[in-house]
């Protein structure tokens, strides 16, 4: 009987309701998620976006940049909104719903394999893991996710039944997929080895090998070894992380890579994986069936591609950035593993061997991998926040809750293994919706809360440079820049004035994107490259020749700090400056002050130097040298042949107050300090500060009386 529209419409009631109300949940969870707080990640993806919008072309800080990825351009449109608020929700709406689009290819490829329901099962599992949350966040997850697993059904549907326009279809496909993506590139090994494991399994190259003697398969393994060997020279000629990682760190890579591994499943609740695995081996007495054949050798393959590309990544950020649990790169096989979990809700009927070698392997994973529960979010891992917030909330410590993940351990093993009991598969299809659906919405809760923190460094109204300028362009200025997140911030939620000039006097301003190290210049402090901007933003220390427009408060070094936005009186130049110094008043070993106006006659600075540092006493010698300014080879600013030179110790607690005649108009001061000492270092129990620091130094210049 030929089914109507109604029908299939009807049909597709249950799979759009868990699109529909899921992604209510994720718009939520957006509209909660009050500011970026994933740097450089989130700052860099939103220039590009925000440069095509603009112009059509990615750019990041005004400077052209090479095509990144196509996320950039899926964003773009939205910022086209001139209000920051409306453009920046309407990017994290269009992800929620984007990143739910998975649900429809994971039924669909599940659908070939397993009954209705099961598939339904498999949808919404694979939409309610603890990386759905990335929704939230401008980064390449929300696009890429459902997009692999799109390519994943293109390809298991093409080596099911390849027709021309299926095969033209998943080339197309995995061509497209590394301009969403990069790491998707490893979808071509996923075609590869999964054809590879299909010839295999034919009938032809069954008789032929059951034609082998025990020399032939030790022949064979030598082959393989020498095939691998090949492949990753290959590798190592064409990309130097691969070259890194495999040539220098072979042990991180099995340690990092099972890292990753262990995130997932605790992320999935161990027994998806558990079952995933345990389903690529034939159950007892199962009748072959091209479908299975083909999604086994899938699921392989995809385990084995994403598996050693993540290793290789987390190996070679290991030696140029830290050390990290890269489980957001692994998440592209899970809608898989659902697949073969939702194998067994059917079928129970798993081979018993491949439970316990599958069991075997996740008991590894679980005991060696690192929980990170002294975090309380671990952007790379979100399989973790479920035991961050057991301990955040319940008081969980790591022995608890690697007893408990081996426990459910044992009881997945126990699960798969019974055969008969029907509604068994019902109460683990609801426990393992549940788990990842806690472990979502755990990992989405410690992003906002990180977003809160984020939003209280910056401090309402976001947007205090755009509306106190029209959108005119500003300058960024400061100098010792140890935590660049405030800038970070500035810049994302004021795109019409800070368009790309960051400048630091002492070269520490943060990327994404070019940065600039201005040469003060005699005698006025004129600074080099000038872009003609009609305002600055400066950070305390700096003061700039012009009129004070506004102040805004912001968290800096511990304490609320003032951003001062100026209106330049042209040209750009610096009355005076400190540098050296960090956003809560202290140094490290050196500080100077430069001061460039004070009129015809000289007059006087005042210097006080404390050590408000009760641990251990760390004597320290304090030089201060005062003399006229002379630019030097490096086109900085020196103290020329010293007019006054000052040299005394410094104790814990101790402060010393100078008041020194000013050499002319235009004069340095520069304080150094030895040894400076480190807070965690000689007090761990009490004090997290592992800054070298010298002294806390604050400068006054004092015009001369009756001047």
């Amino acid at each position: 009987m030929e089914r109507t529209f109604a029908d299939r419409l009807l049909a597709a009631v249950p799979l759009l309701s868990i699109f529909l109300w899921l992604s209510i949940v994720y718009a939520v969870e957006a509209w909660a998620h009050s500011t970026p707080w994933l740097f450089g990640d989130e700052l860099e993806l939103t220039q590009l976006s925000r440069a095509i919008a603009l112009t059509g072309h990615a750019a990041r800080r005004g400077e052209p940049h090479s095509f990144d990825t196509l996320w950039t351009y899926v964003m773009a449109p939205a910022w086209r909104i001139h209000n920051v608020h409306t453009a920046y929700a309407t990017v994290k709406y269009t992800a929620a719903l984007i990143m739910m689009l998975t649900a429809f290819p994971a039924y669909a490829l599940a659908r070939h394999v397993v009954g209705r329901t099961a598939a339904l099962f498999v949808a919404a599992a694979s939409c309610v893991i603890p990386a759905m949350a990335y929704s939230s966040m401008l980064v390449e997850e929300p696009l890429a996710y459902p997009y692999s697993t799109l390519c994943l059904f293109l390809i298991f549907r093409t080596l099911v039944r390849p027709t021309r326009w299926w095969i033209v279809g998943t080339i197309a496909a995995a061509i497209v997929a590394p301009f969403v993506r990069g790491e998707l590139v490893v979808l071509w090994a996923v075609i590869v080895l999964a054809l590879l494991f299909l010839v295999w399994q034919t009938d032809r190259v069954g008789r032929w090998r059951a034609t082998w003697t025990t020399w032939d398969w030790v022949g064979f393994v030598v082959l393989l070894l020498g095939a691998a060997v090949t492949v990753s020279a290959v590798l190592g000629k064409g990309s130097f992380e691969w070259l890194i990682s495999t040539d220098h760190y072979k042990r991180r890579i099995f340690d990092f890579g099972l890292n990753a591994g262990g995130a997932l499943a605790i992320g999935l609740g161990v027994f998806p994986l558990v079952a995933g695995l345990a389903s690529l081996w034939p159950g007892t007495g199962e009748r072959p069936l091209r479908t299975v054949t083909v999604f086994r050798s899938v699921l392989l393959a995809a385990v084995i591609s994403f598996g050693v590309y993540t290793a290789v990544k987390s190996t070679y950020v290991s030696t140029t950035f830290g050390t990290y649990t890269y489980e957001r790169n692994l998440i592209y096989v899970v809608p898989l593993l659902f697949v073969g979990t939702a194998l067994w809700f059917e079928r129970r009927n798993f081979n018993p061997v491949a439970v316990l070698v599958s069991a075997v392997f996740v008991l590894y994973l679980l005991l060696t991998t690192p929980y990170e529960m002294g975090q309380d979010i671990s952007y790379n891992a979100p399989g973790l926040a479920i035991l961050q917030q057991g301990n955040r909330y319940l008081g969980l410590n790591p022995s608890q809750a690697k007893a408990g993940l081996v426990a459910l351990l044992c009881l997945s093993v126990a699960v798969l293994l019974v055969r008969r009991v029907r509604w068994l598969a019902a109460a683990v299809a609801a426990g393992v919706l549940v788990w990842g659906f806690t472990g979502e919405l755990s990992f989405a809760s410690a992003s906002n809360r990180a977003s809160d923190r984020f939003v209280d460094n910056i401090r309402r109204p976001f947007t205090w440079v755009d509306d106190a300028t029209g959108g005119k362009p500003a300058l960024y200025l400061g100098q010792q820049m140890a935590d660049p997140n405030g800038e970070w911030l500035l810049e994302f939620w004021n795109p019409h004035s800070m368009i790309g000039r960051v400048w630091r006097l002492d070269g520490t301003a943060p990327g994404p994107g070019p940065t600039l190290t201005p040469d003060p210049r005699l005698p006025d402090g004129a600074l080099s490259h000038d872009p003609h901007y009609p305002y600055v933003v400066e950070e305390q220390g700096m003061n700039v020749a012009g009129r004070l427009v506004t102040t805004h408060e912001h968290v800096a070094g511990g304490s609320l700090q003032n951003w001062r936005l100026v209106q330049v009186t042209p040209p750009l130049r610096l009355r005076d400056f400190v540098s050296g110094q960090y956003a809560d008043g202290w140094s490290g070993a050196s500080s100077a002050y430069t001061r460039f106006a004070s009129g015809d006659r000289p007059g006087r600075v005042r210097i006080v130097v404390a050590r408000p540092w009760g641990g251990k006493d760390v004597p320290g010698r304090v030089t201060v040298r005062l003399g006229p300014i002379v630019i030097g080879d490096d086109n900085q600013p020196h103290v020329g042949t010293p007019t006054v030179v000052k040299s005394f110790v410094l104790h814990k607690n101790g402060v010393k107050r100078l008041v020194l005649p000013a050499p002319g108009p235009h004069f340095r001061v520069e304080v150094d300090v030895t040894p400076t000492f480190r807070p965690r270092e000689l007090s761990p129990q009490t004090d997290s500060d592992s800054r070298d620091l010298g002294a806390k130094i604050t400068y006054a210049y004092l015009p001369r009386r009756g001047n």
